[in-house]
């Protein structure tokens, strides 16, 4: 009973220290991301409804020349002999690797759901990691910040936000947004690995997250932010649930590459790519649709987790990836124009450039926004019902 309550707390309060750090730097603090901080002041103790004992939080002042005083929990102090040192825990969100603390280059980075034993090492942050088997994987200097409880499952929040969106003849219309994390609503492999799709039982999944914007192969040769998050409108689920059944029933498996794109990164990628029919320019007509939470990029694999051949590789911007391209293949027309109709049928656009592009047709009325993938708050809830 006490290694449960030990462990639940523990999942707390480094869930605390995560919002906590995310508000005060990261990748956030560079030059492409917003320096208005939507949850500078969130408080996710609060959101969970959870309170914490003073005797737990609050030391008491010491008179002058005496030693601090240390809070006595109601099961005894934390460093007592048999108080746990090591956790079964699950990631949830990257975790890179290292040969040994201090490194700076990681060695391996494991990906969510994995699970793992992590242990505490004294007056350090980093911590000890083992596979469950009990081989040392290494050293993580975030490991208690990217793991959970293995029953718990933690999702991106988003508030929902209401405001005026401009149009592509300058004109404005009222707007909102309301980003989900489509793993609160859908069964998701999260793995950015071809190689994972070809052993995992796609039956167990709706669809694959394997956002390319979150690893160096992108046009930039680095990532864009760090997390495998794919975020959508929430009124996008229908239709993309329609999709994914209609992909299903022909043996088809959805692999989505890009969706929820801040404002900050789309108008750092334009200043590299520089063609607004690959990469809108944020500040021309309407913008980028991709921060608007209503655009998917997506592919197909089959039952075996191959893809399916396609006019060109995912984000490969030459007239090869042209829907009026004449120099793709037979197959590849075929298979370009099959996802088309499921998209289309299921209430998406499309753009001739770019023959993974898919958009909802009502995106002017929801707002673009800028919230940094790696800053956005990661909450312990249940899967929702859609």
């Amino acid at each position: 009973m006490r290694k449960s309550y030990t462990v639940n707390l523990l999942c707390i309060l480094c869930a605390v220290i995560l919002v906590l750090s995310s508000c005060t730097g990261g990748r956030g603090d560079g030059v492409y991301y917003a320096a208005n901080r939507t949850f500078a002041g969130f408080d996710l103790a609060e959101a969970l409804g959870v309170s914490f004992e003073n005797t737990l939080i609050d030391l008491t002042e010491p008179a002058p020349g005496e030693a601090p005083l240390t809070p006595v929990t109601p099961d005894g102090q934390p460093n007592e002999s048999d108080a746990p040192t090591s956790f079964i825990m699950r990631v949830y969100d990257k975790m890179e690797i290292f040969a040994k603390v201090g490194d700076t280059s990681p060695i391996s980075t494991l990906s969510a759901g994995t699970l793992i034993e992590l242990a505490a090492i004294e007056n350090s942050i980093w911590a000890e990691v083992s596979s469950m088997e009990g081989k040392l994987l290494g050293y993580a200097k975030d490991g208690f910040l990217r793991a959970i409880d293995p029953e718990s499952a933690v999702y991106a929040e988003l508030p929902i936000e209401y405001g005026m969106a401009k149009t592509n003849d300058e004109t404005y219309v009222p707007a909102y947004s309301h980003l989900v994390d489509i793993r609160k609503y859908l069964r998701v492999l999260e793995s950015t690995n071809p190689a994972d799709w070809q052993y995992a039982d796609l039956s167990d999944y709706d669809v694959i997250v394997s956002m390319q914007l979150s690893t160096p192969e992108t046009t930039i040769k680095e990532p864009f932010y760090d997390r495998n998050l794919c975020l959508v409108q929430y009124d996008l689920l229908p239709k993309m649930l329609e999709a994914i059944e209609l992909l299903r029933r022909d043996g088809y498996t959805m692999v989505i590459y890009d969706a929820y794109r801040p404002t900050s990164v789309q108008q750092r990628w334009f200043d590299v790519v520089r063609q607004h029919k690959w990469v809108a320019d944020p500040s021309r007509g309407m913008g980028g649709v991709h921060d608007r939470g209503t655009a998917l990029d997506i592919s197909i694999i089959d039952r075996n987790g191959k893809l399916i051949e396609m006019p060109t590789p995912m984000h490969t911007f030459t007239e090869a990836a042209s829907r009026l391209s004449t120099t793709m293949t037979d197959t590849a027309r075929k298979n370009m124009n099959y996802l088309r109709d499921v998209m289309v049928s299921c209430g998406f656009d499309i753009i001739n450039s770019e023959w993974w592009h898919f958009q909802d047709v009502n995106t002017v009325y929801y707002l673009p926004t800028d919230h940094p993938i790696d800053e956005i708050p990661l909450m312990v809830s249940e899967m929702a019902v859609y």
